[in-house]
């Protein structure tokens, strides 16, 4: 029997190539021919041929997000899981596929244009239509703009930054020059982050609409307001104009219209909806929403008691689940936030994320008769991970033993979480670990690297001991 496969992940790094891995393996050991695409943050590899696809008996899609090519699988027997499944009991994924697998879309006849989005009937409701799913695509084509932005600012500051009346000013002309691409690099991610959930939603032709949408949605002398809605108004513009992007693919137009339809008809109409819409109806109360929600931010950092439970609450999220869906709404959190000049989240959130790996690598090699033999052998390899900030390095630890593992990464990356925002410890790149604080990223250093250690330090001891009961 043969099964092809595709795996993608909110940021395409860890989970995408795990998964994969995974399937293949655990495939060959069940005697299937397994063929694996991932989608990833440096593309699609491993595509899948034509023949793969016509020869395969069943088709696996392992996707937190939208996956690309689904047009690909019309008439094949799809099995539609979340990657966690994939990584805790593969196995029980291919049991769940051979029995729960569906021909779940067909082509509708008359597609001769290029252009224009393939239409499907839906046998069953997608799980990619799902409105976390569609923000996580936004999302995971946004970070690399907020990376890029982010650092150059952060390299700008540290290098040539100089205070000067109360505000930061940049004395190298050189320097100066970068402060302001980084700008324009966060600039960037709003239109980014509507265009890709409204292209999540309805296909390519909605990116233009979508991305106008949203650079009116922040332009404050546009709407009026004197600010912009920020992030919020983005994600309003994403749904909205995705939904009316994928009503008006229904309208039955004339053959004639119909290469006009994504290159001039709906990107038009779908600019002046959208414009009307915020400029007239939702540009202020979401501009009063985004000022206040800055304004709670702003206010629940500024008091110790406040910002303990702030931190505790957003570590133990990025904790719970190690790059799960919880993981990912709070690291989103503290990415929204960096636009918005509120650095301070995305700090609590990136000390919180080495958590995981690190305690866990450190563990294993220090407790190595509570743990398996890959699991020590696993340990050096996990900590490296948790250096670079991938937390996906825990979930074979996890997996193994959540009873015990989850509660102490849990607690630990609270503890991570509480420290950073206690000691007001900042971040302006959207990643996580050490490896944060080696390129300069943070306002903090030793007490970046504080706040890991302890949080660390907490985990490991916690599910030595809990280990160690559990032995007894």
């Amino acid at each position: 029997m043969k099964v092809a496969g595709v795996t993608k992940c909110p940021t395409g790094i860890a989970h995408t190539y795990m998964a994969a891995e995974r399937l293949e393996l655990t495939g060959k050991k069940l005697g299937y021919e397994m063929y694996v695409e991932t989608q990833g943050s440096q593309g699609t590899e491993n595509e899948l041929t034509e023949e793969q696809i016509r020869e395969a008996d069943y088709v696996i899609i392992a996707a937190d997000i939208v996956v690309d090519g689904l047009e690909r699988f019309a008439g094949k027997k799809i099995y539609r899981t979340p990657i966690k499944p994939v990584l805790r009991d593969t196995e029980q994924v291919f049991r769940d596929m051979t029995e729960k697998a569906v021909v779940e879309m067909e082509r509708q006849p008359q597609q001769e244009e290029e252009n224009v989005l393939p239409m499907y009937r839906r046998k069953n409701k997608e799980q990619s239509d799902a409105l976390l799913h569609q923000l996580m695509n936004g999302a995971s084509y946004m970070i690399p703009f907020v990376v890029v932005g982010g650092l150059l600012i952060a390299f700008s500051q540290a290098f040539a930054g100089r205070v000067s009346s109360g505000e930061m000013v940049i004395v190298s002309a050189f320097w100066n020059k970068m402060h302001e691409i980084g700008n324009l690099a966060f600039g960037l991610m709003y239109p980014i982050l509507a265009g890709f959930i409204a292209q999540s939603i309805a296909g390519r032709a909605s990116l233009a609409p979508a991305m106008i949408g949203a650079m009116i949605a922040t332009d404050g002398e546009i709407l009026g307001t004197g600010e912009g809605t920020g992030f919020l108004g983005c994600i309003v513009v994403g749904y909205v104009v995705g939904y009316l992007v994928r009503w008006m693919n229904h309208w039955k137009t004339p053959k004639a219209l119909k290469p006009m339809m994504p290159i001039f008809i709906i990107p038009l109409l779908g600019v002046a909806v959208v414009s009307i819409l915020f400029i007239l109806v939702l540009g202020r109360p979401i501009t009063f929403l985004m000022h206040s929600l800055n304004a709670l931010l702003v206010y629940l950092s500024g008091s110790s008691s406040t910002a303990i439970l702030l931190g505790v609450v957003l570590g133990a999220m990025i904790g719970v689940d190690m790059g799960g869906p919880i993981n990912k709404v709070a690291f989103f959190f503290g990415v929204a936030s960096i636009a918005e000049g509120n650095s301070q989240i995305m700090g609590i959130a990136s000390a919180a994320i080495g958590v995981a790996p690190l305690s866990m690598g450190a563990a294993a090699l220090l407790g190595g008769r509570y743990f398996s033999d890959e699991e020590r052998n696993a340990g050096i390899y996990t900590i490296l991970m948790g250096i670079l900030g991938i937390s996906e390095g825990a979930i074979p630890f996890a997996t193994s033993d959540p009873g015990h593992v989850i509660p102490s990464i849990v607690v630990g990356s609270a503890v991570s979480g509480a420290a950073a925002a206690l000691l007001g410890v900042a971040s302006v790149a959207p990643h996580g670990g050490p490896i944060v604080g080696l390129i300069g990223a943070t306002n903090h250093l030793l007490l970046y690297f504080l706040c890991i250690l302890a949080g660390t330090a907490v985990s490991t001891a916690l599910v030595l001991f809990l280990k160690r009961r559990k032995k007894m």
